[in-house]
């Protein structure tokens, strides 16, 4: 218990070190080297408070630790408070930025200080014994106690979401939620660029909805609350499996995931929000824990019935998201090597994965004339890099300017480009002849390989303006900052509970995201994305599981290749399944 408190101060002393510099400094909250310096603080911190003072010199070590970082800490906040705070108006902000300097200088000279003086007196020092120096091993935890975990969790979370739920009732729908409630009642046709499966749920728990309450809007929050209720059993399935890996429950550890997991703003607003992401999240959650558990077992004889649950929620996975069906296919060769002793299970499992999936997405759909989505959708990052050639008017052959006449009208294209979002030219090409290109893929691949090894440098700017954001954490945009139903003319509306209070507090934690350092890492596709890199690099290292890693490494190439914008949406499911992978890579255990 006391090393546990000692580590939980030096974090905190740590965090409010990191906090003064950034605010100090002007740097934003999601920049990497917030996290390089705050471990780098933290380890220090932890190898100065090893050692003491075996002597009546230690005085002189308090006295200087304690009182001299005050008198410097004071003489450096004050130069930098004016412009440290100059970007608020509110009196109570400025009291925090002046409480968050002085705090965070203080506990920089107080490592300066303690520091410098062990180092004077490093002749006097000893290495402090720690009471706790074989670490008990957790217990594991009895049936009884998982299902107890399990149901704890998902009412904790579902009281967290609930407030959302009320405040935003029946639910959040976007545009895109719209088209696929038009699509369920016949105003659109049906389409798979929304996946249909999703669709077809939604319209099934409306109309479950409509045939007990006789309305629409109240209708809605069938699905609305049927996701949520989802949602709350993934992540209490994703709780229960970080502590299975860990090797037992540590109950502060537990409590902190399962606060993180529920009261983090954008969990809430996804919850209730109907988007296709969130539902795919879930089953990656699901899909991540069966692939651990079958892992556990690989050199024994993994049941029929694990191989089944991999296969419907590999199904389901890939039938949830486009990007996620290529990632299934491209992760077959690892899954079958890596349960390569239960091989004919395996193979059984995997081909059916992929035939299914296939059938569905394929005849299944097209006997019921569900539209697939266009092949346009599919070349946002190529479109994006051709169309940048040519708004930066960089020389291209007549011969090349012919064919992209054939498909474009190139007279608006600069005023169209934006280049951190796709849809605009690709609009372009939908409203032209994209027929041409569909009929002449390889003469078209020719012309973006020949413009490419001409313009390197514009090709490389266009797909990082587009989707760099899934690699590097410090680009902005917004999480989580939606609201009500979108205006449509189906007479549906925003139809709020509760609200007061709670929209305050809801506001303040999305707005912290942009203020408070490594909280607004939570809020960055790239810390998840850098994340899971490194732990995949630990994990090798340590000959551990590396599986969950590749699954979603694959899910963030499919977006590093195909999406139209940087979208934290996009990129949930390795969000929610960030515990999974951190825990297997970091955890004494790590899910052997």
């Amino acid at each position: 218990m006391r090393a546990f408190n000692r580590k939980a101060i030096n974090l905190i002393t740590a965090f409010f070190l990191i906090w003064a510099v950034q605010l100090a400094l002007g740097i934003t909250v999601r920049n990497p080297l917030t996290v390089v310096l705050f471990v780098c603080l933290f380890l220090a911190k932890e190898k100065t408070d090893a050692y003491v003072i075996d002597s009546g010199k230690r005085k002189i070590l308090n006295a200087a630790c304690f009182g001299l970082p005050v008198l410097f800490s004071a003489c450096l906040t004050f130069p930098v408070f004016g412009k440290a705070s100059e970007g608020f108006t509110s009196s109570l902000f400025k009291l925090m930025t002046l409480f968050i300097l002085l705090t965070g200088f203080y506990c920089l000279f107080y490592y300066l200080f303690r520091a410098l003086i062990l180092a004077v007196f490093r002749k006097e020092l000893t290495k402090e014994l720690s009471q706790e120096v074989h670490l008990k091993r957790l217990k594991a935890m009895e049936r009884k106690e998982e299902i107890r975990l399990f149901f704890t969790v998902s009412v904790v979370c579902f009281m967290f979401f609930l407030p959302y739920f009320l405040y935003e009732f029946p639910g959040i729908m976007t545009a895109d939620s719209m088209v696929q409630f038009e699509q369920i009642f016949g105003d659109e046709p049906v389409s798979n660029h929304h996946p249909y499966i999703h669709t077809l749920t939604i319209g099934y728990l409306i109309r479950l909805g409509l045939l007990v309450t006789g309305d629409m809007n109240t209708a809605i929050a069938f699905y609305t609350v049927a996701q949520m209720i989802f949602m709350c059993l993934c992540l209490a399935a994703l709780v229960l499996e970080v502590t299975r890996i860990s090797g037992g429950m540590d109950l502060r550890l537990t409590a902190i995931l399962t606060l993180i997991l529920s009261a983090v703003p954008f969990n809430g607003v996804f919850a209730v929000t109907m988007w296709k992401d969130v539902p795919f999240a879930g089953i990656s959650i699901l899909l991540s824990i069966a692939l651990i558990e079958m892992y556990r077992i690989r050199e024994g004889r993994i049941s029929a019935g694990m191989f089944a649950a991999f296969a419907v929620l590999g199904i389901l996975f890939g039938l949830f998201r486009s990007n996620a069906y290529i990632a299934m296919i491209t992760f077959v060769p690892v899954f079958l090597f890596t349960f390569r002793k239960n091989i004919r299970g395996a193979a059984i499992a995997a081909v059916c994965v992929i035939l299914v999936t296939s059938l569905v997405k394929g005849p299944l759909y097209k006997g019921f004339g569900i539209k697939s989505p266009d092949f346009t959708e599919s070349l946002s990052v190529p479109l994006q890099q051709v169309a940048r050639v040519l708004v930066e008017d960089r020389p291209v052959d007549d011969s090349d300017i012919a064919m992209i006449d054939a498909v474009i009208d190139r007279t608006y294209i600069s005023q169209l480009y934006a280049p951190g979002f796709a849809d605009n030219i690709k609009e372009l090409v939908r409203a032209g002849h994209p027929e041409v290109i569909e009929k002449n893929k390889g003469e078209y691949f020719g012309l973006w390989a020949r413009l490419f090894f001409r313009n390197p440098l514009q090709y490389v700017s266009a797909w990082y303006d587009l989707v760099g954001g899934y690699i590097y954490p410090d680009v902005a945009y917004e999480v989580g900052n939606i609201d009500g139903i979108i205006a449509n003319d189906q007479g549906l509306y925003h139809s709020p509970v509760i609200g007061g209070k709670f929209i305050k507090v809801k506001e303040i934690l999305i707005k912290l995201s942009d203020f408070m350092p490594l909280y607004g890492m939570l809020f960055s596709i790239g810390a998840y994305t850098w994340a899971l890199v490194i732990t995949f690099a630990i994990a090798l290292k340590k000959r551990r599981c590396v599986i969950v890693h590749v699954l979603m490494g694959l899910i963030i190439a499919t977006l590093l290749v195909a999406s139209p914008v940087v979208d934290f949406r996009y990129a949930y499911a390795v969000v929610l399944t960030s515990p999974l992978f951190i825990a297997i890579s970091l955890t004494e255990r790590g899910a052997e």
